[in-house]
């Protein structure tokens, strides 16, 4: 897609090429213009956020009513070699056309097509979540040598929900996720895409959908955990009880993290240096009430450790410069 109107840029990274539009960021959101794919009269235009990795590309997409054709020529030239999968979060009755075929998209549709082959769509409000990925990732599953046809799975089969859910945990946390985090997420997609595509079911299934299901038990872990900095009394014993999980389990969970006591103190410091930035000249030890310290000399200790500054210190250099829409945004979703 062609960038018409302002981005914001969170991160520099390496180049990501698709056809002739290079994006250079980790991350973007704002509102997308495209003329090039849309009649004149009803350009596409969308409510976008996205994340970009050498390997992978996430899209969160929200728009209205539109009309997109990508014909044999503009695939040629655009040159986007990648396979997609798509999660229709919401859609108030779009459809897509491929290869004189006519599909009816429903919410909850997971949708996978060859970015290579002619499309058109008739979307009308929906919200999706988009996965680019190289077709080096599905390789072990169908031949790259050639092209698929689109493929729409619906239903609760397995693995169809640990996917639709693995798909909704990276929209919520596309901004907050480490890049190992969100290839080993991206990766475990891609596995079972590959093998309900492929139509195999191999002595790797039940590794992958374990793998799915630990990447989902510490998301929800961390949404918990954001839920409750606050209580100063939170505990592990507290945490596996709002899970339904033994402590033994959740101290597995989380030991990748560091474990639940390192993992904690990690979210609240990252809460404390958001609060700083958007909640102007709050008193510091309210902040650190508000992010489930009990004593301020505690609060301050640790937050030099993790940051090289005291709170006040980065409370005087962020407001040292006068703040703007997009630095406060910029800090907001990296402190999320």
């Amino acid at each position: 897609m062609r960038k018409k109107s302002d981005h914001i840029s969170l991160h520099r990274q390496k180049d990501v090429r698709w056809g002739d539009w290079v994006e250079t960021y980790h991350a973007v959101t704002g509102d997308v213009v495209n003329k090039a794919y849309c009649p004149p009269v009803e350009n596409f235009s969308a409510s976008v956020s996205a994340r970009f990795l050498p390997d992978a590309s996430l899209c969160l997409i929200s728009g209205g009513h539109y009309y997109v054709e990508r014909t044999e020529k503009r695939t040629a030239q655009d040159n986007i070699d990648v396979y997609c999968i798509q999660f229709y979060c919401h859609t108030g009755g779009s459809e897509l056309e491929c290869s004189e075929e006519s599909f009816g998209l429903q919410s909850g549709d997971l949708i996978f097509y060859d970015a290579t082959q002619p499309m058109s769509a008739h979307h009308a409000d929906y919200q999706l979540c988009k996965l680019m990925l190289p077709r080096e990732k599905l390789s072990g599953y169908i031949s790259t040598q050639r092209s698929h046809p689109i493929q729409i799975f619906r239903g609760n089969a397995a693995p169809l929900p640990i996917i639709r859910q693995l798909m909704l945990s990276l929209s919520t946390e596309i901004n907050t996720l480490t890049d190992d985090q969100y290839t080993s997420i991206v990766d475990c997609i891609a596995e079972l895409v590959g093998q309900i595509v492929s139509h195999q079911d191999n002595e790797n299934s039940s590794s992958t959908l374990s793998r799915s299901v630990q990447h989902l038990r510490r998301l929800q872990a961390k949404g918990l955990l954001r839920h409750n900095l606050s209580n100063p009394d939170l505990s592990s014993d507290d945490l596996a009880h709002l899970m339904g999980i033994s402590r033994s389990t959740l101290y597995r969970l989380l030991d990748p993290m560091g474990g639940f006591a390192k993992y904690l103190r990690t979210m609240r410091l990252a809460r404390a240096r958001q609060l700083l930035r958007l909640q102007n000249r709050k008193e510091i030890g309210e902040l650190a009430e508000a992010c489930g310290f009990k004593h301020l000399s505690t609060f301050s200790k640790v937050f030099r450790s993790e940051f090289d500054m005291s709170p006040s210190e980065m409370l005087n250099e962020l407001h040292r410069s006068k703040g703007t829409p997009l630095n406060t945004y910029i800090h907001w979703a990296k402190a999320q």
